[in-house]
């Protein structure tokens, strides 16, 4: 029996659902119903196992590595781990698997799965009706049967029976994001379905489709394939060759101009969960329409929702409102302007405020080397300053911008730190030296909680110091 590959891709900027989603943890590796539920990612995974698919093929960046490991760890889960050394959209990391896949299964047939979608139904049912189809080469786009005029999703249009198939059918064309008297006119034709994001091909179809309409990036990614460095935990694509690949979705570079392009009607519970108006209701309320996440107090309040995620939040006589309490930063809007929450983002983004990209842990505190008992016999006099932190996996803290004689040593795990032109990967002894041009953004890209020494020597002559590598090796 053919099987097939989950092909889940972990990018995405995270600003939809800010402050929970951030940039380097964005909404595919945050928990769907609270502390105890699972991430999007881990149903995503979970929703495509049994015996018509392969162990799952994870596109990932290597500062994700870490948390999708310990993601995939807690559901007891197997997967092939591919790490990007930056991103470049959908089609470079969809052409990356179907390369590194078929060189071990040439008849691979893949599913691509969005991480952070909520789907529920008879999904595998219509991929399996779909095996023929792409076997004999066809490019399944998946659509949904519109619910009302989303003006929010692209669509697709369906130009008929497909012949010899009975459960494809053939693509009239694609819209994106329709004006909202274009989109009710869709709704109306009774023709056009909702882009699910979900697509189906075999690795073969996707790598010859590539090279007839972009060969340039078909061979970069080819090679960074070919000359990326495969290690026990992951698949690194080399990262010369990756970062000359086009930044474009597989959709715009192939989709839109194969002929191979087919759709299968896809009837399912559907949402792409772009705002917390709709993380609200996909979300179980109560007698009063509330969602109510974490250690929350709610008097007098009905549809609302809060999250708190840290502390114990009280919310007295609201309606209609969204709360959401992470460490560093709060959330209050009118239950239907969350849409505007990327205006947010953007105003952070112009103020160069970090809490766009990063759950910030608590900067650790820097102390008098001497005062620390069992290592003051080290020291010598008071130019030495010292202070600790621990990182869970996926959580970044912060260097501040300053001079070269602060440093960071890890002294347990990985992390990956990226400072103002420049990133690299540090283990076990290595060190991560200040930046006078910008702050450090150091996350633990690690399967375990990393442990750092933060070091100040006051009166260092930095001049010898090594300068930053431009890398992410």
């Amino acid at each position: 029996m053919t099987t097939i590959y989950p092909l889940i891709i972990c990018g995405g900027k995270g600003t939809r659902l800010w402050p929970l989603s951030r940039t380097q943890s964005p909404k595919q590796f945050q928990k769907i119903s609270g502390p105890e539920s699972s991430t999007f990612f881990q149903v995503a995974v979970q929703r495509h196992s049994g015996p018509v698919y392969n162990d799952p093929v994870i596109v990932t960046g290597v500062t994700h590595r870490g948390t999708v490991v310990k993601q995939l760890r807690e559901i007891q889960a197997n997967a092939q781990i591919i790490c990007e050394p930056m991103g470049r959209n959908t089609g470079p990391a969809v052409l990356a698997a179907a390369h590194a896949i078929a060189r071990k299964d040439p008849n691979a047939l893949f599913v691509v799965v969005p991480a952070d979608h909520i789907i529920e139904g008879p999904l595998t049912e219509t991929v399996e009706s779909c095996i023929s189809a792409a076997q004999a080469g066809h490019i399944i786009t998946f659509g949904i049967p519109p619910r009302y005029a989303e003006t929010g999703f692209g669509y697709i249009t369906d130009a008929g029976p497909m012949e010899g198939f009975d459960a494809i059918r053939r693509v009239g064309g694609f819209v994106e994001k329709p004006p909202q008297d274009e989109a009710q006119a869709l709704i109306d034709s009774k023709a056009a379905y909702w882009a699910s994001g979900l697509s189906m091909f075999s690795a073969q179809t996707i790598i010859d489709e590539y090279q007839k309409f972009d060969p340039r990036t078909a061979a970069y990614v080819a090679d960074s394939v070919e000359f990326g460095s495969q290690t026990p935990e992951a698949l690194y694509l080399n990262e010369a060759d990756f970062a000359e690949a086009a930044s474009k979705p597989t959709e715009g570079v192939v989709f839109e101009k194969t002929d191979r392009i087919a759709l299968a009607p896809l009837d399912v519970s559907w949402d792409d969960v772009g705002s917390w108006l709709a993380m609200y209701n996909i979300s179980a309320q109560d007698q009063n329409g509330n969602v109510l996440q974490g250690d929350v107090i709610a008097l007098d309040a009905m549809n609302t929702m809060v999250r708190a995620d840290s502390r114990l939040v009280s919310v007295v006589g609201l309606t209609d409102v969204i709360v959401i309490d992470t460490p560093d930063a709060l959330l209050v809007a009118k239950m239907d302007e969350t849409q505007n929450v990327k205006k947010i983002v953007e105003e952070l983004k112009s103020q160069s405020r970090t809490e766009t990209e990063v759950h910030a842990e608590a900067k650790p505190a820097m102390v008098p080397f001497e005062k620390q008992k069992e290592v003051a016999r080290l020291v010598e006099s008071d130019n030495f300053h010292l202070g600790t932190a621990e990182i869970e996996v996926g959580r970044t803290v912060i260097l501040d911008k300053g001079p070269r004689n602060r440093q960071v040593i890890v002294v347990q795990g990985s992390v990956h730190a990226t400072g103002p032109g420049w990133s690299k990967t540090a283990t076990e002894g290595g060190r991560i030296y200040a930046d006078e041009n910008g702050p450090i953004r150091i996350v633990n890209s690690g399967e375990e909680k990393a442990e750092l020494l933060f070091v100040t020597l006051e009166k260092l002559d930095v001049g010898d110091l090594p300068l930053p590598m431009a890398s992410n090796a």
